[in-house]
This record gives structure tokens, sequence and C-alpha cells, in this order.
């Protein structure tokens, strides 16, 4: 960074060397934004693209900048700012031959920004265009199972159950078969056994949150996800009339629970449907108590 600083400083006192100060300033964005400073990225960012829309036969460095702007912008939680930059790179690249890779970066990155925005339907065509890109370019398996998982969230989110199914599939093969992915793959599976849980496939979707929670639980820090887990489960196979091992699962999701702060909502959950479970085993005299402590977290919270 300081070196960057100090050519930058020489090229300004240099005649004709836009270029290089060009390439000075993006650079030294690029730095702050990797060491985690994107607020201070963004103005130098915005100087070099200034600088680079005056000089010829720059598009792709102006692409560039457009793309690595608009990803600081999204980090600083500036997403509106930085979906039209995206579009912006996007039509640059597709100007631009051999940006394949690039135009699908933008695409995804693009498609991201907008599910954040819940405009989820504008979303889901880029990750279509994103995938078709990535899986013609060797070396994205990784790229394309974050597409299908991302493309999948938001077509459940769409409510389009039936098809994103196949897409968690085809993510989930995709990342076992890549290093250091179990986080992803969990992640796939337990949302997979939901989709199929939705769609009335209980028996299908069980499997799928055991070797969910399975994952989860060789990973640290995810003792969330693993609660999360547990009480889907839970809740499937109360469905499936297995009420003595649902009633197991919603004791270990609700321990989970109750050391992770900030869940009491999910906690009540777990003791509602604990109690009911216990009432259907016919444990009437050990489902009451639950029912009681659910009721005191419903009543500390808003809505419910």
């Amino acid at each position: 960074e300081p070196y960057y600083r100090q050519a930058l400083t020489l090229y300004q006192g240099i005649p004709n060397t836009e270029e290089q100060q060009a390439n000075c300033l993006g650079n030294l964005a690029t730095s702050l934004h990797e060491r985690g400073k994107p607020a201070q990225a963004e103005p130098y960012y915005r100087q070099a693209l200034t600088l680079y829309q005056g000089i010829p036969n720059t598009e792709k460095n102006q692409a560039d900048c457009l793309l690595n702007l608009a990803a600081s912008l999204t980090t600083r939680g500036k997403l509106a700012d930085a979906e039209s930059y995206y579009r912006q790179a996007l039509t640059l690249y597709q100007g631009i031959p051999n940006t394949q890779r690039d135009q699908a970066n933008c695409l995804f990155n693009l498609a991201t920004t907008l599910r954040e925005l819940d405009q989820l339907a504008q979303s889901e065509p880029y990750y279509h265009q994103a995938l078709t890109l990535y899986q013609d370019i060797p070396g994205t398996e990784h790229d394309q199972a974050n597409c299908l998982k991302n493309l999948a969230t938001t077509l459940s989110k769409l409510d389009k159950l039936a098809d994103a199914e196949p897409y968690y599939h085809q993510a989930l093969t995709l990342y076992q078969n890549i290093p250091n992915t179990e986080e992803q793959q969990a992640g796939c599976l337990n949302n997979l056994a939901t989709t199929l849980r939705e769609l009335g496939k209980l028996a299908d979707a069980e499997p799928y949150y055991h070797q969910a929670l399975t994952l989860y639980q060789s990973i640290p820090n995810t003792q969330r996800d693993q609660a999360n887990c547990l009480l889907n489960l839970a809740t499937t196979l109360s469905k499936l009339d297995k009420l003595a091992q649902a009633e197991s699962y919603y004791r270990q999701a609700l321990t989970l629970y109750q050391d992770i702060p900030n869940t009491e909502e999910h906690q009540a959950t777990c003791l509602h449907l604990l109690a009911i479970t216990l009432l259907l085993l016919g444990q009437l005299a050990d489902a009451e108590p639950y029912y009681h402590q659910a009721l005191t977290l419903y009543q500390d919270i808003p809505n419910t």
C-alpha cells in the first residue's frame, strides 16, 4: 500500500501518465479492499475509473474497476449502488473477447445483490446465465456449485420448490468432490431436506437431515445450524409418526438453543412441539410443564 501511494504521488507530477496513475489507484484500492478497508478503497476505485474513462482502449480496465467498486460497495451494504456498477461492468465485459469468467462473476454477483435486495424474480435469470457461462469454463466447479446452491435457494423462496430440488442435488454432487466444503455440503443437505419436506416427500427428506446434522456436528461453531437441523428433523419425524425419535431430537435442539443468545422464539417452538409430541405419546403429565415453559417464553416475544 505505501509503495502504491508513493508511486502515485510521483506519477501525478509527470505529464501523460494518466494510465499509470489509474493503475496505481486501482491497485491501491484493491490492496485496501483485501485488507478489510472497503470504505477507504471506494474513492480510489472511483478516481481510477474516472481516469480510465478518459483513456482510449481501456474498456477492460474500466470493467475491472467497476466490478471491484461494486464488490467494495456490497461489502459495505450499499447494495443498490453496487447493482448499478455490476450492470455497467457486465455491459463492458460483454463487448470484450475472452472475458467469459469475468462476465460469469458479474452475473453471479449481480444475481446475489438482487436476491439480497429481495428482488428474487429478477435475480433468478442472472444465476441461470452465470451458471451457463461457468459450465463452459474449466476449473470453475466451486463457482458452479455456489451458483447452483444460490439458484436453488432463490427458487425455493419463489415457491418453485420442484425446480429448486434438482439444483440442490447438482450443487451437492459438485461440493462433495471439492475439499473443505463440508459446511456448504451441510447447507445443501439441510436445504434439500427442507425442500423435500415442503413438497410432501417426508421419507425422502429424513435421511438428508441426518446427513446434514452429521456434517454440522463435525464443524466448529455451527451450534445454531445444528439446532435448526435437529428441529427440522424432529418436525419431519413427527409428521412420519416417529414420535419417540422426534421427542429425542426436540430435546437436543432445545438444549442447543438454550445456549445460543436471541433464540427465545426457537426455544418456545421446541418446547411447544415437544409438549405436543409427549401428548401424542400419551405422556400427559410430562407434556404439561413444557406447555407452561413455552407459554412463558411466547408471552415475552412480540407478535406471538
